[in-house]
């Protein structure tokens, strides 16, 4: 059996070679040999995609000690980097008068007066800090590395790419991660519209944001699990700041997907994949087909 391996964001530090052996080790310390059979691989996008996230950043609005830039000039991405943080407020019972103490506080010399949406952000994510600087900034690189692939033609090119290729192989089960869960559906959406013979028989998704409004928006219509799937698992945990803690039901997402909120993450921002391979469904998930 293959196995595709679709990792999330912020890997541009490691490598292929070191993503790959971090998953399988997470996997093994749980279940010993369990792909000794398989024939596994990564599908590294990690500094594609960084390289044309970073490469188009003009002025940083920072986020306590892990400051990371967004483009003030951008409109399209601060309305969905804005659009994010809203729901997260809303999830999390934040009203309007903390949000407006919280623009106020940022200052004047932050961002321009007249540049409302930015300012709004700027409160959202000094607000989001507050909770937990460690989740807020991933929060912030994750969506950010979302809107560049989501939004822009030569970025999902070059990821697009990388990916597709593999996942033709088949059958093929895949594991994915973050903003690998994005990359992955939307390729395999448009597999299955181009008829491709293409076989998963498991397809895990993990710490998802494909939950949210504005991922949803930007993927737009149709949202289903593909035919050739034959079963689609989704695992989060309700405390990962990236997945908001919403399954991947009928209600956020499609029908007939199959969802974990028991993960117990115990990374630093519960998102992180070593938090989530170790997980029992996950593994016991893998042992039935592999």
């Amino acid at each position: 059996m293959n196995v595709l391996m679709i990792h999330g964001i912020g890997q541009e530090a490691s490598t292929k070679d070191e993503l790959l052996k971090k998953w399988t080790e997470s996997l093994h310390a749980v279940q010993p040999g369990l792909l000794k059979s398989a024939s596994f691989e990564m599908a590294y996008y990690g500094t594609t995609l960084a390289d044309w996230t970073n490469n188009k950043t003009k002025v940083a609005v920072g986020m306590g000690t892990e400051s990371t830039a967004v483009d003030i000039g951008d409109a399209d991405e601060l309305k969905f980097l804005r659009a994010v943080m809203e729901e997260f407020a809303s999830d999390h019972g934040i009203d309007e008068s903390e949000i407006e103490a919280a623009i106020g506080s940022a200052g004047d010399n932050v961002v321009p007066m007249d540049n409302l949406i930015a300012r709004r952000l700027v409160g959202l994510l000094r607000l989001i800090e507050k909770i937990s600087p460690a989740k807020g900034s991933l929060l912030l690189r994750v969506i950010r590395q979302g809107h560049t692939y989501l939004s822009s033609p030569g970025a999902a090119k070059a990821v697009d790419s990388i990916v597709r290729p593999l996942l033709r192989r088949s059958p093929q089960v895949l594991i994915t991660h973050s903003l690998g869960t994005v990359i992955a559906f939307k390729l395999l959406r448009e597999l299955e519209a181009e008829g491709a013979s293409v076989q998963i028989p498991l397809f895990i998704t993990m710490g998802s944001p494909l939950g949210l409004d504005a991922f949803k928006a930007k993927l737009g219509t149709p949202r289903r699990k593909p035919a050739f799937v034959d079963k689609w698992m989704n695992f989060y945990d309700p405390s990962d700041f990236v997945a908001l803690g919403k399954p991947l039901n009928e209600k956020n997402f499609a029908s007939y997907i199959d969802n974990d909120g028991t993960v117990d993450n115990k990374t630093i921002n519960a998102h992180g994949i070593i938090g989530y391979l170790p997980h029992k469904g996950v593994f016991d998930a893998l042992r039935r087909v592999l």
